[in-house]
Parts: structure tokens; sequence; C-alpha cells
């Protein structure tokens, strides 16, 4: 269980970041809160995404006066290597994990294999430690990179924050609702939604989210509604609100959907992909089916809506799981006992 440290013990942490309007913002935002409510310092720079492309000029940046441990994403982390400090670097999914290929364009490929990869491969290499979020980063960390020494420290949400509706709060509705979050991308099956939509027909009610960039809209569905971006306030309340989390999402390394709405007593449905596996116990705190099944995943929501009382056990599972296999203080305990290994090792 976390303690505040003594004064003396407590840590700094720099982390610098690029704005990139995804889950790797909210990462960085959540690791900075959780730190300083175990009593340390974390000292968050962002860097405008323009340094993306040279992202070797964040080194030359005004830096804090102090700080004890730099933690940077995998992309941006090779620029502080050699600063005299010890550098952890985050992998939160690997663009070059061939299971990702099918879902960039050949000018994204082109970017990641010339501009990223050299850059990712030294940070992984050269870092004092690597931490990956879930075990199936952590494999292909190893399979690409061949780092097989990754610290896997799953994410996690502040689940008093994201928790279940109070008692009477749940608005009554003469649909079955399903929210899906998440920036409209192939990778996060944007493409599949008329299809999954026209599956579930009109007795579902579908609420999607804008999540943190904007994207084309086109002419939707009638049981389709497009909430656009929504503050996290907003946002847990529509997790509440809903009867379950659907997600077309192909590929994640985590998978902060599943966890937002389990944490809020709500069973997830989804693909059996990546990160999402070591989220979701499919038949237990949601249902997994395979890649692009639209049909298979429209079955399961209908399924759900056909019997309330698994609906209402699943959600309770899916509460459980999230409260302790992702623990906040679990992952807090985790990151500082990495931070405090290597400056034990800085000083051997």
């Amino acid at each position: 269980m976390t303690t505040t440290p003594n004064k003396s013990d407590a840590l700094r942490i720099w982390i610098p970041a690029i704005q990139a309007r995804s889950g790797a913002d909210v990462f960085t935002l959540r690791l900075a809160e959780t730190l300083r409510r175990a009593g340390h310092s974390a000292i968050v720079q962002w860097f405008d995404p323009r340094y993306e492309f040279m992202p070797e000029l964040m080194r030359l940046s005004r830096r804090p006066e102090h700080f004890d441990v730099i933690h940077a994403n995998s992309w941006n982390a090779s620029a502080f290597l050699g600063l005299g400090v010890p550098v952890v670097t985050t992998v939160l999914h690997l663009v070059h994990d061939p299971a990702y290929a099918p879902y960039r364009s050949a000018a994204q490929a082109a970017y990641h294999r010339w501009h990223v990869r050299w850059r990712e491969e030294r940070a992984i290499r050269l870092s004092a430690a690597v931490t990956a979020i879930s075990a199936y980063v952590g494999r292909t960390v190893n399979d690409v990179f061949g780092r097989s020494a990754v610290d896997v420290i799953p994410n996690w949400v502040d689940t008093e924050r994201y928790s279940p509706a109070p008692d009477g709060q749940v608005l009554p509705k003469s649909r079955f609702r399903l929210l899906m979050v998440g920036n409209h991308s192939l990778r996060k099956g944007a493409d599949l939604l008329p299809a999954f939509a026209e599956a579930l027909g009109p007795t579902f009610d579908l609420r999607c989210t804008g999540g943190l960039r904007s994207h084309r809209m086109y002419t939707q569905p009638v049981n389709v509604s497009m909430l656009g971006h929504l503050s996290e306030a907003e946002l847990i309340e529509e997790y509440r609100q809903c009867d379950a989390v659907a997600s077309l999402s192909r590929y994640e390394g985590f998978g902060y959907t599943a966890l937002e709405g389990m944490a809020c007593g709500k069973p997830f449905v989804g693909f059996r992909t990546s990160g999402l596996t070591d989220v979701v116990v499919d038949g237990e705190s949601g249902s997994l089916v395979p890649i692009n099944d639209v049909k298979a995943l429209a079955d399961c929501c209908v399924q759900l809506a056909k019997d309330p009382m698994r609906t209402k056990q699943m959600g309770e599972a899916a509460r459980t799981r999230a409260t302790t296999v992702f623990a906040q203080a679990t992952a807090t305990d985790a990151y500082v006992e990495v931070y405090r290994r290597v400056l034990r090792e800085a000083q051997r």
C-alpha cells in the first residue's frame, strides 16, 4: 500500500511529454497525479506537437533545476539520454509490431520506419529501465527489440472518481444503451461503425464520443448519437448511464476505455486483440470476439440486452477486477520502486 514518504525520501520526477491528443496524454496526466498523491514531485513539461519531428530539440529546452529521474515516452526518451540522470522509458504500444501494420497508411509506415524506429530502439536499449503498460506490450518490446528486462505496470484509473452511479441516479431508458469512447481511426475501427449499428438494430442506443482529436462527421445511422469531445465529468456520467461499453478497436496497447467502463461497473464488449486481452476476462468482466466480426460483437450485445441479470453480474465482476488487478496504489508503488532501483544502480 502506498504511504506518504518523508520529505527527504520524496522523489522529483521530470516528465517531458509531447502533446499527442491521445491516450499518451492521459497516461502522463494520470502518472503525475498519482505520484503527487503519494507525496512525490512530478514535473510535467508539455511540448508542442511539432517537436515530434525533431524530439532532440526538447533536450535544449529549459529544464527543471532539480530532478532525480527523467520519465519519458519511448518515442522521445532518446533525446534525454546522456544528461547524467537515469531515464525511465514507458512503451505505450509499439507501432513496429507486425500486428499493428494493417492499420496504418503507407506514409505512416514510412514515418514509423525511418523517423521513429531508430529513436525508439535507442531509448529501449539504453534507458536505465523500460516499462510497458500491459503484458502484451512487454512481449512486443522483447519480440521487436530483444529487450526482455521490461517492467510491466498496467494502467489504472481513480476508482473513486470512475465508479458506479449512486443508487437511484441511473436514468430510465427505453433502449439498451452502449457507449463507445475514443478517437475515430482505422485502428479504432471507425470504418466498422455503420455495419455495427445496423447489426444492432433499432432497439439499441449507441452513443459515441469523439475522443481527444477532431474527426470528420458522416451520415450516421439513426441509432447512433455522436457526442463529440466530453469533459472527464461528462464522460464518467456517460459510463454510469450506459448499460455496457463497446469498442471496435482492432489494436490497443492497453485499453483505457475498457478499464474506465469496468471501474464504473459496466461489462465490456470488443475484439479479442492485443492489450485488451490483458484487461478484460472473456465471459467474466465482458465479452471478446474475433477482430472485425461485427455480427458476433452485436450478438454479444443482444445477449446482454436479453439478460439484465447477466449484465449486472458481469458489471460487478468488472468493477471488482478494476479495483483489484488495476489498483492505482499498486501502479504507484511499482513506478516508485523502478525509480528507486535505477537511482541505486546509478550510485554504484
